[in-house]
């Protein structure tokens, strides 16, 4: 008889309580399902939930705790090309996911039914010549005079795969799949080069027309879909697919999910896309003040504030997200250059009596105090809560 045992591990909470606000021990649970009787015995571990104010998926282990990881783990980061893409991408699709399958009753595990071959395989040039190419997702090379051309005239459109399971489980049903997320990531730059006859590369940047792209991802992946129903395992599954178009090289905003489609149980067609409305900004800029103006005077009035506390210019930066033209988070950064422990304390002890009189959002707000040797402080404040304050220790 196949018994899957689902048990919380209390270890993993203590980890966390001293990196989180407000983190609660959670009390560990054992569920035992009793499946078939020709299996045999399987066991996972979840990890328990956390009262934090930001809201996490419960992660599927295995049974010796071992985190799962995908198999594609590496191609993502490989195609990516800048850190802060790759973090919002992994982290909005469970946002997305979320408002299908809830964190009260679903576990998060990461893909485990698209190889890194097969997702390499999809994003490569279709080439019907070329038995590597034939289930490539990415526009054939088109007509030209030089190969520049040839690559100017069908950019790589698709950047990224990610994929993201979701199961449920208890002791009448079973562990059961019950949902997958399909991200998919859309160039907004096309960066590719070319090799003279003496060996010499020459490097190129072309911008892609966002609706362009959007509406090829769009039919990619209708593509992926009937590819995913045809895996065992899939057939009658959810999927959700999100489109996340991310920012040109070296930007220090993350880019944003700019539509989703979902296709419920046994559906074997995608029947519409709603759009997303996300955007990111960054203070102080132009771009911020001419969209956002109050919220502009707050943050330069905080960044007066702070170097007027030091008496000479800091690096003061910070990342506004929004959704649906609502503040979701406002995360500031501070980077010091040469400072005391004391001065930490008296700078975080400074911070935390300004922050709710200078930024009166209805939003997260996150001040990361970091310098030359690492994070230094962090002051979290949340709408109607007293701010959360940390000072690292040497």
């Amino acid at each position: 008889m196949k018994r899957i045992v689902i048990g919380a591990s209390l270890a993993f909470t203590v980890l966390l309580a001293g990196c989180l606000p407000q983190v609660e021990r959670a009390e560990e649970e054992v569920i035992v399902v009793e499946e078939t009787e020709i299996e045999e015995e399987q066991e996972f571990i979840v990890t328990p939930s956390i009262d934090t104010p930001d809201s996490y998926y419960r992660n599927m282990l295995s049974g010796d705790g071992e985190y799962f990881r995908s198999q594609a783990r590496g191609v993502v980061a490989d195609a990516m090309q800048n850190r802060v893409d790759l973090d919002q991408f992994e982290l909005g699709l469970m946002e997305i996911a979320s408002n299908r399958f809830g964190q009260d009753e679903f576990y998060f595990r990461e893909g485990s039914y698209i190889s890194g071959e097969v997702i390499n395989s999809w994003l490569r040039r279709y080439d019907p010549d070329n038995e590597n190419n034939v289930n490539g997702l990415n526009p054939q090379l088109a007509g030209g005079e030089s190969m520049e051309d040839q690559m100017r005239n069908a950019p790589l459109m698709i950047s990224h795969i990610m994929e993201h399971n979701y199961f449920s489980g208890n002791e009448e049903d079973g562990v059961n799949l019950g949902g997958v997320v399909i991200g998919i990531g859309v160039r907004s730059v096309y960066y590719f080069q070319t090799e003279t006859e003496d060996g010499r590369l020459n490097f190129f940047e072309q911008a892609i027309d966002s609706a362009e792209a959007e509406e090829y991802a769009r039919n990619a992946a209708g593509i992926m879909l009937e590819r995913l129903r045809q895996r065992e395992g899939l057939e009658e599954v959810p999927i959700t697919f999100a489109l996340y178009r991310e920012e040109p090289r070296g930007s220090i905003i993350p880019g944003s999910f700019i539509s989703l489609a979902e296709v419920g149980q046994g559906q074997n067609e995608i029947s519409g896309w709603d759009a997303i409305n996300e955007d990111n900004l960054i203070f102080p800029s132009g771009a911020a003040r001419e969209a956002q103006p109050a919220l502009s005077d707050s943050f330069t009035v905080f960044r007066d504030e702070i170097e007027t506390f030091f008496g000479r210019t800091v690096g003061v930066v910070g990342k506004g997200r929004y959704q649906n033209d609502t503040l979701s988070e406002l995360q500031i950064e501070l980077n010091l250059q040469s400072h005391g422990k004391a001065e930490i304390i008296a700078l975080t002890q400074f911070i935390r009596g300004r922050l709710d009189s200078t930024f009166q959002v209805n939003a997260p707000v996150n001040v990361y105090v970091e310098s030359i040797n690492g994070p230094e402080a962090l002051i979290t404040s949340m709408p109607d809560q007293e701010p959360f304050v940390h000072v690292y220790g040497n």
